[in-house]
């Protein structure tokens, strides 16, 4: 399924949420085209490089251009001209200095689609703070939940904020180019990593507002239904069981030949399990203790009974399941020169999977190519690299 296959797509965006959204257009066909600073996108390093080599994949190509020149900001303005999306993450009001804000390109681009997509969004009291992924994890509410109620909030440890928001975008840009098809017009998006965090907040908030009662934090559990957490089987192996109603806990009772919990009094509807929660939790932790993990959960998956394993990393990479479904692909950390598995695009279509490629680009590997399409001289392409403007000396390959 490649339905973006003539689109050209002009990524100003660094990080992760940005990278995320024009990976998706990448995987499903189109030209994407990263514009990075001299120095690199600034997550290059981050995490040994790491993260860079999980978000910049599907043949993206890598032009270096400083926006602090004009030859830069021109050669960036002609690609904006070119494009058919363009996605941007700087600060608010910062490409308006390079002229490449929506009003400028549209002007020469007249259908063009264009993402904003940034912390807090265009407008409003926040618009000028940098935020990050743990940022918008605090203040949107979500880390307030996550923990145990006798200790501080935590973080959730992945850029959850960060892809829920890129893949929020890739949808919305799917969306815009649909409707162009339709209407031969352009699109503005404005998306921000605190609407999104927000708008997955939705169902707190209406809890709130409607009972005025502020969700706790509930450790590995989730407030107000039991049993809903970890528990352990033998040998400690940890493994999520997830009972949301009287159905789900008769089925578990059953399972595991304990019917007179059914009956219990202290059990007998989701508020007073609720409510007696340690002693269930006690009562089944026991229960647990002689089974093996692995048979304890296809047992009680089979039963109808949401439960599975809690995993480590390693665990997730040697997954069977994982493994049946083509879910790993190989790939490469530039920046440790090291050969690395990661995750394949979240979905299959009639032909499988889209195929992400070998590798991440090199910074500025791919400027040379870019600057030839868009009609420069090799005179104009090699004073630009000798002078910084288009990356280091890889930007000649």
């Amino acid at each position: 399924m490649q339905p973006f296959e003539e689109i050209d797509v002009l990524d100003l965006t660094q990080s992760i949420a940005g990278p995320v959204s024009t990976q998706f257009l990448a995987m499903l066909g189109a030209n994407v085209v990263k514009v990075e600073p001299p120095e690199g996108d600034t997550f290059r390093g981050l995490l040994g490089g790491a993260m860079f080599a999980s978000v910049n994949l599907a043949g993206k190509r890598s032009v270096c251009l400083d926006m602090k020149t004009d030859e830069g900001q021109a050669a960036a303005r002609e690609l904006a001209d070119q494009a058919d999306v363009v996605v941007e993450s700087f600060r608010p009001g910062v490409v308006e200095k390079f002229g490449l804000d929506y009003d400028s390109v549209s002007e020469t681009n007249e259908d063009v689609v264009y993402l904003s997509l940034t912390g807090f969004g265009q407008e409003g009291p926040y618009t000028e703070w940098p935020a990050y992924d743990p940022i918008i994890q605090a203040m949107s509410g979500l880390m307030s939940t996550i923990g145990y109620e006798d200790r501080p909030p935590v973080r959730i440890g992945a850029s959850v904020i960060d892809w829920g928001t890129g893949t929020t975008a890739a949808f919305l840009l799917a969306s815009a180019l649909l409707e162009r098809e339709q209407t031969g017009a352009g699109e503005y998006i404005d998306v921000n990593l605190f609407e999104v965090a927000t708008a997955w907040m939705g169902y707190w908030i209406a809890h709130y507002t409607g009972s005025g009662e502020i969700a706790e934090r509930s450790g590995t559990g989730f407030a107000g239904l039991a049993p809903n957490e970890v528990f352990h089987a033998a040998d400690d192996d940890p493994f999520y069981l997830s009972v949301v109603n009287d159905h789900f806990f008769e089925r578990l009772c059953e399972t595991i030949d304990r019917e007179d919990l059914i009956t219990d009094d202290r059990f007998h509807t989701n508020e007073q399990r609720w409510e007696n929660r340690a002693d269930l939790r006690e009562i089944l932790n026991d229960e647990f203790s002689d089974c093996d993990r692995k048979d304890l959960c296809e047992q009680l998956a089979s039963a109808g009974v949401p439960a599975g394993p809690l995993q480590h990393v390693d665990e997730v990479t040697e997954d069977p399941h994982l493994e049946a479904r083509n879910m790993l692909t190989d790939s490469h950390n530039l920046y440790t020169d090291t050969p690395v598995k990661t995750a394949n695009p979240p979905f299959s279509t009639t032909d499988g999977r889209p195929d992400l490629g070998e590798r991440p680009p090199d910074q500025g590997e791919h400027t040379r190519a870019v600057l030839e399409e868009l009609g420069y001289s090799d005179e104009q392409i090699e004073r630009m690299i000798e002078a910084g403007a288009a990356g280091p000396s890889e930007g000649s390959q």
